[in-house]
């Protein structure tokens, strides 16, 4: 509904309420209801409408609805008091002068709270007139900062997606550059991986969101890459519930923390050791837990790495409070990564379109 549209059913509702409250008084009271009454009533109902529009004009004319409360305050008591006035000598003009059955009298003290009694009625309409647009401005302001809000944490995002694939490919290129001299036929075939790996990478870069299915791809080819340098010093076991592959994560996610894993876990430890990812549903929210064979040390004044500071802010801009990250030492020797990602309708845009997802 248009504010044109909803002004003016507020307005004839009420005057329409005002003059039926009149109507039901006079009942109560015992008056005779006859054509003057209903003339009356009539002129009460097109004066209200008349010059409740009239002050309507007066309050966009003067732009009194960029004023603050305090300069609205003097102005409201002002104008109601005058359209009261107003009000009152056109109303008995018409109906006791004009159209009444009784002659007109001059009665000082009637003047003067009938006077006030429409200027209470001005006010009321002041108060409701100025509290729909505070509402209706409140919301327009609150809308521009959450498409602010949104904007600004759409180019954060992208800033931090921007500096995750550097910090990727730098990673995947130090693995390559140990192969060189070792073993230059295992070099090239992981070039051949890397790019593989890149094409996709950059391709799901486009997007916040993927499904799991191809984060888990990218992992695989990620771990392929990696089995190549360590060799038997890296064992990968998968442990994934099938009902979770069509869940949404943001891309990359479960990468960062398999790299992360091997880089300040297992290639920490002479003879390697095993990393496993698992992934089940609980309730429609999808918990993924990177465990591998290391120890967390939470030294002070130590810096937390890259990825995982990457992976807390990302969690943050796209889920807010829903998602949770945790990553720390258990049993065994070993240290878990754990991931907690609703179950939500998200929408985005990706390059031209724009897609929701449930």
């Amino acid at each position: 509904m248009s504010k044109r549209k909803l002004y003016w059913i507020s307005l004839v509702s009420g005057w329409l309420a005002y003059i039926f409250l009149m109507y039901l008084l006079n009942r109560l009271g015992g008056k005779t209801i006859n054509i003057y009454f209903l003339l009356n009533l009539l002129t009460t109902f097109t004066l209200g409408i008349v010059i409740s529009n009239l002050y309507r004009y007066l309050i966009l004319k003067l732009d009194w609805l960029k004023l603050r409360i305090v300069q609205l305050i003097p102005r409201v008591l002002s104008a109601s008091l005058l359209w009261g006035i107003i009000y009152f000598f056109s109303h008995t003009l018409i109906s006791e002068v004009i159209i009444g059955e009784e002659p007109f009298q001059i009665d000082g003290l009637a003047i003067l709270q009938t006077t006030l009694n429409l200027a209470v009625i001005f006010m009321v309409w002041s108060l409701l007139y100025f509290l729909f647009h505070f509402i209706q401005n409140y919301r327009k302001e609150e809308i521009k900062n959450l498409k602010w809000e949104a904007a600004r944490n759409e180019m954060e995002l992208n800033k931090l997606k921007s500096q995750l694939n550097p910090h990727f490919i730098f990673n995947s290129m130090n693995s390559i550059r140990a192969l060189v001299n070792e073993n230059p036929e295992k070099s090239k075939e992981s070039i051949t991986q890397l790019s593989n790996i890149l094409r996709n990478s950059l391709l799901m870069g486009r997007k916040k969101l993927i499904t799991f299915k191809e984060e888990l791809q990218l992992v695989k080819d990620y771990l392929n890459l990696e089995k190549t340098r360590y060799e038997e010093r890296l064992n990968c076991v998968s442990e994934v519930d099938t009902d979770t592959l069509d869940h949404w994560v943001p891309p990359m996610i479960v990468q960062t923390l398999v790299e992360n894993g091997i880089k300040h876990g297992i290639s920490k430890i002479p003879k390697g050791g095993n990393i496993l990812v698992e992934a089940k549903l609980n309730q429609g929210d999808l918990i993924i837990k990177i465990i591998n064979d290391g120890e967390l040390i939470n030294e002070p004044g130590k810096e937390i790495g890259f990825g995982l500071i990457n992976t807390e802010q990302r969690l943050k801009l796209i889920y807010g409070n829903k998602a949770k990250f945790e990553i720390k030492n258990v049993a065994g020797n070993k240290v878990q990564a754990e991931l907690l990602i609703p179950k939500e309708s998200i929408t985005y845009k990706t390059d031209n379109n724009e897609s929701t997802y449930n």
